[in-house]
């Protein structure tokens, strides 16, 4: 009994492990913070769990045509996957941390595909084993990245958003003023000098910069963060595919790229009401496919995983987020390529009111426990931060006035009484979320057993087909 339990174990850490190394993943939950403050935080290297923060999928995210709440895998999470594993960093890789040269170079090459090239150790800080020294290369062949007059091309060093800029405005051409100041959504870009104004104006015209996260660090902060560039080159490199006239000489050859197709029927339900990041499913083909020049018969089977859920809230549609793996026949295993080109609903489906009545009180208890526990939780945290802080106020009335400092502990004291209010202030905002968050649930759940097509455009259900193509 013990080795079956053992193993049993071994398996599900195995399995555990294998489906965190597929992808980052995102769970994001509505409640019960619903009025956006005081979110509760986490992030670990290969997941994100996020409580009560508004998430919204981006604007230009792609999704499937007719499911307008499905989105298909994206440059960006695959390119950052590989930049953590790459670099060395592991956890420690930080998506939100200025970008490095090196990093710009390998999101560049990958993102528009820049030929492969052997150039000699040109720079004495880029040895041959560097991680990204066939980027590097690559960059620097494609004359997109320049080194420095002392033979360093400093890999390590962080590229301000000026320089980012200027850098993309090379690879492209778009109308620009380098008389005006750049200017997005009405608001200043800072941290652009004169020098580097035409470039801004070149990317602006583009309008990639709205696939950009965090418009308020896009305008206010010095640096991009790494997040933020894979999203911009993302985006540049879909611009390309639809104008490649605009693309320079040094990039035309990756601004059209060859596309495989496959129709395929799920066999799964994916919801962003239901599912869960790190998911599996399967669908079969409903006809003959050729991925990478290995032709797949009509039954083969497609395996995918889901990357990010954003529950459902108020004001707030929710989204699933899914990446299509592998094809399999038999023993012969194709990856498929992880950039998709379109997916389109052929045929949709609703479960049937016999799967729905079934289901819905489980669901329905689960959520509802679900938003209870979370603002209880929410309610100790802030309970726990609040005593914290009056401690710190009392102990510096003490410290200051002894200190012989009577003003500032005056001041310390009075700040006690802003503490405990601001405890007050968000308790009520604490449980009036959590209250709108139960009513939400059990709204929401009765909708969808009455009205499933509420919530189809958020979900894949069994038997529907849909149609992928891919950028090989």
């Amino acid at each position: 009994m013990r080795k079956t339990l053992l193993t049993l174990v071994s398996v599900a850490a195995f399995g555990c492990a294998a489906m965190a190394a597929d992808c980052p993943q995102i769970q994001s939950y509505a409640h019960p913070t619903l009025f956006g403050s005081e979110a509760q935080i986490q992030v670990g290297a290969k997941a994100d769990a996020i409580v009560g923060g508004k998430i919204t999928k981006a604007a230009d995210a792609k999704t499937v045509t007719g499911k307008e709440n499905v989105v298909i895998q994206t440059f960006a999470r695959k390119e950052m996957e590989k930049l953590a594993a790459s670099s060395g960093a592991g956890s420690k890789w930080n998506h939100k941390a200025p970008v490095l040269r090196s990093e710009l170079a390998q999101t560049l090459a990958d993102g528009l595909d820049l030929a492969e090239v052997k150039i000699a150790d040109k720079y004495t800080d880029v040895a041959a084993s560097y991680w990204a020294k066939d980027a590097i290369d690559r960059a620097l062949a494609a004359d997109i990245m320049i080194g420095y007059p002392d033979q360093s091309f400093k890999p390590e060093q962080r590229v301000t958003k000026a320089e980012v800029f200027c850098t993309l405005a090379k690879i492209f051409d778009a109308p620009s003023d380098a008389s005006v100041v750049p200017t997005y959504n009405g608001k200043t870009i800072q941290h652009i000098p004169t020098w580097a104004y035409g470039a801004t104006n070149e990317v602006l015209a583009t309008g990639i910069l709205d696939a950009v996260p965090d418009e308020a660090a896009l305008i206010n902060n010095q640096y991009l963060s790494k997040e933020q560039v894979t999203y911009l080159v993302g985006a540049l490199a879909e611009y390309l595919k639809k104008n490649p006239s605009a693309a320079t000489s040094s990039v035309k050859a990756s601004a059209a790229a060859s596309t495989s197709e496959m129709l395929i029927k799920l066999e799964d339900r994916l919801s962003a009401r239901v599912s869960n990041a790190g998911d599996r499913f399967t669908a079969r083909l409903t006809a003959p496919a050729t991925i990478n020049g290995v032709t797949y018969p009509e039954g083969s089977k497609v395996r995918g995983i889901v990357s990010e859920v954003v529950r459902p809230g108020v004001g707030n549609p929710g989204f699933v987020k899914v990446q299509f793996k592998e094809i399999v026949n038999g023993e012969t295993v194709t990856a498929l390529p992880q950039v998709v080109v379109e997916a389109v609903a052929d045929t949709t489906k609703d479960p049937n009111i016999i799967a729905r009545v079934l289901g819905a009180p489980l669901t329905c208890a689960g959520r509802i426990l679900g938003v209870a526990g979370r603002t209880i939780g929410q309610e100790c945290n802030l309970g726990a931060n609040a005593v914290e802080e009056y401690g710190d106020r009392l102990s510096n009335t003490l410290v200051d006035t002894f200190c012989l400092q009577p003003v500032a502990g005056v001041k310390s004291f009075g700040w006690s009484f802003v503490t405990a209010g601001k405890l007050i202030w968000n308790t009520v905002e604490n449980a009036t979320g959590g209250v709108f968050g139960v009513g939400y649930e059990i709204v929401d759940e009765v909708r969808y057993l009455f009205a499933p097509k509420y919530s189809n455009n958020s979900s894949l259900n069994p038997k529907e087909t849909l149609k992928v193509t891919f950028e090989e």
